[in-house]
């Protein structure tokens, strides 16, 4: 087993911006919520939060506007989001592209939360409203493991795990949060849409690499064709254009090739 130190990464691009929007929407909503008790504040988080029912009946938008809502009256709840982030979905980014890392972000949100609205048709799962990043997080941690599944990592430079190992854990936590009835913020079925999502998306899924070998018999397909057509312009370059003969003057005159 090969043992690899997590240092901190330099965040860029949609990663970057998330965890700078999270961190933005934390401190305007404490101060608005906790100090100023302005009513568009909280107009404006009834609009953004997730909610199961008004998703269903087509505000898809909380699906994506969700995940930036933090609990004002903690503080430990925007800034777990961000680390997670910061420590697996920057890494994540630098090997993915900016493209990769922004569509597998999108997904985990709409999978994740979309689970969420849907368990909203059940009493024993509904959560009314739910809020924050951390399925995203999850996504990111678990798409993050799977990619380097062979190494020992020095967690935070401390603690030495395997990242499959860190995978069990996360997924003994979220089964404990739901056998115990005591859902995080994110409600009580997105935490596990979000590391579903996580594991579809990366490399190591069997939807990936189905996707790979579509793209690649499509390709496969294409090269095939520009080599048919190539062959067929060799084949009339070699035959030479069609000679015919005319006749030309009368029938003792000369004859003319064209």
């Amino acid at each position: 087993m090969q043992e690899h130190v997590v240092r901190p990464p330099r965040p860029t691009g949609i990663v970057l911006g998330l965890m700078v929007a999270i961190g933005c929407t934390w401190v305007m909503f404490a101060a608005s919520l906790n100090w100023s008790r302005a009513p568009f504040a909280q107009t404006l988080w009834n609009a953004l939060e997730g909610n199961g029912p008004l998703v269903l009946h087509g505000q898809v938008w909380r699906l994506v506007t969700a995940p930036l809502l933090h609990s004002p009256q903690t503080p430990s709840h925007a800034l777990i989001s961000v680390m997670m982030l910061y420590f697996f979905a920057a890494p994540l980014a630098a090997e993915w592209g900016s493209r990769r890392i922004t569509w597998f972000l999108l997904g985990a949100a709409v999978v994740g939360n979309g689970l969420e609205s849907l368990a909203s048709l059940s009493p024993a799962l509904a959560t009314p409203r739910w809020f924050g990043a951390m399925t995203l997080a999850n996504a990111a941690t678990v798409a993050w493991a799977f990619e380097n599944r062979h190494q020992v990592v020095r967690l935070f430079l401390i603690v030495p795990v395997r990242p499959l190992m860190m995978v069990g854990l996360l997924v003994f936590w979220q089964v404990a949060l739901l056998v115990s009835r005591s859902p995080s913020a994110e409600g009580m079925v997105a935490p596990f849409g979000g590391m579903l999502a996580g594991w579809l998306f990366c490399d190591a899924s069997p939807l990936r690499r189905f996707w790979l070998r579509k793209k690649l018999n499509r390709y496969q397909q294409e090269l095939d064709a520009l080599r048919a057509k190539d062959r067929e312009r060799a084949k009339r370059r070699r035959e030479g254009p069609a000679l015919r003969l005319i006749r030309g003057g009368d029938d003792d005159g000369p004859r003319t090739l064209h």
